[in-house]
Formats: C-alpha cells, sequence, structure tokens
C-alpha cells in the first residue's frame, strides 16, 4: 500500500498531562513531519495551557472525563480516533521528521505486524542531544541482539526485552487493525505506572505478535524531573515493576541480580 495512503489514516495522539513546558516542542516536531498526518492531543487533566498550545498548533484538544491513571490515558488516547495507525506522543518527547514516513514504509512492507517501532536518542531540556549510562547500555544492547534486521524474530526480540525496558512507547507505530485481530480487547494493563509499554511488548510476543523496526535514531525522548518516569523513579514504583517483570523473565535469584544491575544506571 503507497506510503500517502497510509499517512491518510494515521494519527499522532499526543498525550498531555499537566502543563508541561515541552508540549509545544512536540506538536513542532510533528507539525514538520515530511508525511502529513492528523493530530490530537488527549488529556485528563485539561487546562488553559493545554487548550492554548492545541490552538496555537492548530490541534484539537480531547479530554478523558475519566481520571483512571496512566494506564487509562493511554487506552483512552489509543481509542481517540477511528484510524488504523496510531502513534501515541508523548508530551516531553520530540520527533524527527522523516519519524511517520519510515515508520509507515516498515507496515507498508509487513503483512502481519503489528506495530513498528524506531530507535531514539536522549535530548535535554533546550532540545540538545546527550548520553546517560542506561541509554548507552539499551542501545548497545538493541545493536548486539537485533543488529540491523527490520523484521526481528519472537527470538530476538523477546532476547531485546529481556534484560529491560528497550523500548519505549512514543517510538512505536500501531496498525490498530493487526493489533486486536491478533490480541482482541488489546489494552495496557492498569497493573503498572512506569513498566506498562514493557508489560505490552511481552503480552504481545506471548500472543504471536510480530513487530518491525528501524535502529534508526528517530525519537528525542526527554528525561528531566518533570518527567512521569522520574516521579516514578523517586516514588520507589520504578523499582518495583522492574523486578516484577524481570521476575517474570528469569528464575528470582537471577532476576534480582538483574534488576540490581540495571537500578545503577537510573537518572
Amino acid at each position: 500500500m503507497a506510503r500517502g495512503r497510509l499517512a491518510s489514516r494515521h494519527a499522532f495522539i499526543v498525550m498531555a498531562y499537566g502543563d508541561s513546558p515541552f508540549l509545544p516542542a512536540c506538536l513542532a516536531s510533528i507539525a514538520v513531519q515530511s508525511q502529513r498526518s492528523k493530530t490530537l492531543i488527549t488529556t485528563s487533566t485539561p487546562s488553559e495551557f493545554i487548550e492554548t498550545c492545541g490552538k496555537a498548533a492548530g490541534t484539537p484538544v480531547i479530554v478523558n472525563p475519566e481520571r483512571a491513571g496512566i494506564a487509562g490515558d493511554w487506552n483512552f488516547a489509543l481509542r481517540a480516533t477511528e484510524v488504523r495507525y496510531v502513534t501515541l506522543a508523548h508530551q516531553d518527547d520530540v520527533y524527527v521528521p522523516t519519524y511517520l514516513a519510515r515508520s509507515l514504509d516498515l507496515l507498508g512492507a509487513s503483512d502481519d505486524a503489528v506495530l513498528a517501532f524506531t530507535g531514539y536518542y536522549e535530548i535535554d531540556d533546550a532540545g540538545n542531544r546527550r548520553r546517560s549510562r542506561i541509554s548507552f547500555a539499551k542501545h548497545a544492547l538493541e545493536g548486539a541482539i537485533l543488529g540491523t534486521a527490520h523484521e526481528p524474530s519472537a527470538r530476538r526480540m523477546r532476547a531485546f526485552l529481556s534484560l529491560g525496558n528497550p523500548l519505549p512507547c512514543s517510538s512505536v507505530t500501531f496498525d490498530r487493525e493487526r493489533l486486536t485481530g491478533r490480541m482482541s480487547g488489546f489494552a495496557f494493563s492498569d497493573a503498572f505506572k512506569s513498566n506498562l509499554d514493557w508489560d505490552a511488548w511481552l503480552r504481545l510476543l506471548d500472543a504471536g505478535a510480530r513487530f518491525m523496526r528501524t535502529p534508526e535514531r528517530l525519537v528525542g525522548r526527554r528525561h528531566n524531573r518533570l518527567t512521569a518516569t522520574s516521579a516514578l523513579t523517586r516514588e520507589g514504583v520504578r523499582r518495583a515493576e522492574d523486578e516484577a517483570i524481570f521476575r517474570r523473565l528469569w528464575p528470582r535469584p537471577l532476576a534480582d541480580f538483574i534488576a540490581f544491575a540495571y537500578r545503577a544506571g537510573y537518572q
């Protein structure tokens, strides 16, 4: 299927929570994509700031009437439009102009993949690239396990996901038609606040889903004390959820050792 036809059936859903100063940059990066598509903002914390950002970008704001936590917000965003292809954009992140075109090319090249994901890089508050220990380790693992493969096997994907959470949701474009076909009633689990995406990828692999990917780093991810991940780390939620998933993947003594080593790279 031609890329243009796929783009006409795609939407960026920007999930806004609170009044993030980085929301305008996220919207601006979507506005300059080489392949244009629909854009929406969803939020369960409506405010004048979010409305103003939406109006400035010409982007409608859809309010989730329920405050049902992070999973509730993500599931609401995933269902906010009837288009087939959806990218759940996180308000603190930015997208390289070729992100959407490359993601749609990957999905168009597959007969059954439920999602496509790209590589990412970290940015500071000013939008400049930065490095951290954990991102360095994740990139190294990705290169060693997945290499340059665009259609990694289930075995390789499981190995990739077994040593940490290296696949951020903001880098993923979903094929909702194939997603629901593979896992009827798919939803992010409210049992998690930090690792709901990691849990989702593992459940999809268990259901036999296939993923497409490119190692090209097409998403800039921002980490600072304002992000939800940082807050969950400070509160100890991330540590507990990491341990729970590692214990799902490995015998407990080994899982606890891996979780201990993983914590050394926390921001």
